[in-house]
């Protein structure tokens, strides 16, 4: 009996040591999940623009989940966080995620930059990045700021966007409308320029995109065809600045002068 009790006592005590090893174990598992469990304030990134949001990291994690799940022992953790900041309407480019134990993350990224607003008449405004991107439209919701008026307006526009911020407008007069106030950001507000008008023009060696542009005033310029890194836009910018020295506005070209024509520059 005695032999029998003493067996007890220690297959019970066996088990009890068991017990609160397991719970030690269990308590450090819970400790590290939550020591290396992604935190928002620990992702370094570069410093955003203005009209990118201060939650900017904790909308990113929110969004795509990680906020709950993300753990800096998960090995494709890199995939997961290049995957969800490159959903984010405003990043244009992830180039590299390092993870920084232990619960951070260093991501390397470029931004989109509102360069253009499309106008769609009955339907507002519609700000677009320099490859006519679709960007927010809490971009405008800041009528405090100048972003209404610093931009050139893309106009004559008949198409909607085909998707969300963050993809392809889906219409090459948007496109090519926005990659040319992208090219004439630096001289725009100078001379006044407010408007970019492109349309489909039909040439004996076929169709081509044709843009027109205006100022405040109403001054109109032919533009003409652009392609990106086209030399001509460089001497097209030049002669329209010359202009403006001359008479000290384009406004104020003389009318035998107009429309300034650059088409065959």
């Amino acid at each position: 009996m005695g032999r029998t009790l003493i067996g007890i006592v220690l297959v019970v005590s066996a088990f009890a040591g068991i017990g609160v090893l397991g719970w030690y174990y269990a308590q450090d598992k819970v400790r590290s999940q939550k020591q290396t469990r992604l935190s928002a304030s620990e992702i370094v990134i570069p410093p955003p623009p203005d009209w990118v949001s201060d939650r900017f990291v904790e909308e990113v994690l929110q969004s795509s989940g990680l906020h709950a799940t993300g753990s800096i022992l998960d090995k494709t953790l890199s995939q997961k966080l290049a995957e969800a900041f490159a959903a984010y309407p405003w990043v244009a480019k992830v180039e590299q995620v390092v993870p920084r134990y232990p619960s951070g993350a260093e991501v390397k990224l470029s931004y989109r930059e509102p360069v253009a607003l499309v106008e769609i008449p009955q339907r507002g405004m519609f700000p677009v990045d320099r490859n006519g991107v679709l960007l927010p439209a809490e971009y405008l919701s800041d009528t405090t700021s100048d972003r209404w008026s610093k931009h050139l307006i893309i106009q004559d526009i008949t198409s909607m966007p085909l998707g969300s911020a963050g993809t392809p407008w889906g219409d090459p007069l948007v496109q090519t409308a926005a990659q040319l106030a992208s090219e004439l950001s630096d001289i725009a507000e100078p001379l006044k320029l407010v408007r970019i008008i492109p349309a489909i023009e039909v040439t004996p060696n076929g169709a081509r995109i044709s843009c027109r542009l205006k100022t405040s005033a109403g001054t109109e310029i032919l533009w003409g065809s652009f392609v990106p890194n086209d030399p001509r836009t460089e001497a097209k910018g030049k002669k329209l600045w010359d202009l403006h020295e001359q008479f000290r506005s384009l406004d104020n070209v003389p009318a035998g002068f107009l429309p300034i024509d650059l088409s065959k520059e």
